[in-house]
């Protein structure tokens, strides 16, 4: 059965211009302004990790897949990739992003599956999925889908000057005769920081606007506290790879 078409850029603003005072977040209506904010860098960098540290064949997992970004890669690389999010919305992308793979909508802290992967990778950035409260509880439940000597690979953010520099304070995005106008304001909150999203749509055609904004909380959490979270769960041979703002775990089953 042919998968439905993912929404399009249009389709977010012209929501957000039928229905301005409505629940709008990048993580349901405007996922495809996430997409197209997708940091193809980033994401290339986190490939070449998995390149670096994981099995070059087998089963793969990632826990918070959003757009399927890596997970594309993913499935180049092995025999069967399933990607887990609890946006329902953001999934939509990953199943034209990454055919080839399966896709599942659950709590990445208690994926929808009882099958063992050679990898399992979870690659937090900043406003990117997964964002945890407690890494443990993502570790824990990575670990318990590791197969025999499989691989962990978990990026989290451990400093907030990480997610400052990466997220751009304005931005424009046009395409099929709108516009979506972006601000982004950082705040300290309790153990992370609060991305405040203003959006303005606007139709160039009649010059119809709308706006909206929500709140994103991205976790900073403490490098150490990954090392303690895997050994806790019974991983061993655990590393971390420092990175520019993000700690990377490596660890094995």
């Amino acid at each position: 059965m042919p998968r439905p078409a993912a929404p399009t850029f249009p389709d977010a603003c012209e929501r957000l211009l039928r229905d301005p005072d409505g629940d709008h977040s990048l993580y349901t209506t405007l996922a495809p302004v996430f997409d197209r904010l997708t940091d193809e860098e980033r994401v290339a960098g986190d490939f070449e990790a998995v390149r670096a540290f994981a099995p070059e064949s087998g089963d793969a997992l990632e826990l918070g897949c959003g757009v399927g970004a890596l997970l594309t890669h993913l499935t180049d690389r092995y025999d069967r990739a399933l990607g887990v999010d609890s946006h329902h919305d953001l999934l939509r992308f990953t199943a034209h992003r990454a055919p080839d793979a399966d896709v599942a909508v659950g709590d990445p802290r208690d994926p929808p599956t009882d099958a063992a992967f050679d990898l399992v990778v979870a690659m937090a950035g900043p406003a990117a999925p997964p964002t945890v409260d407690d890494p443990a509880d993502l570790v824990e439940a990575a670990a318990g889908r590791l197969a025999p000597e499989g691989t962990l690979l978990l990026r989290a953010v451990t400093d907030a000057d990480a997610v400052r520099g990466a997220v751009e304070s304005v931005g424009v995005l046009t395409g099929s005769g709108y516009r979506m106008e972006r601000s982004v304001t950082d705040l300290p909150s309790s153990g992370g920081i609060d991305l405040r999203m203003g959006y303005r749509a606007t139709d160039e055609d009649s010059g119809d606007t709308a706006t909206t904004s929500e709140t994103i909380t991205v976790p900073v959490h403490d490098a150490e506290s990954l090392r303690e979270a895997a050994e806790a769960a019974g991983l061993q041979d655990v590393r971390l790879v420092d990175g520019s703002g993000t700690t990377l775990l490596v660890a094995r089953a």
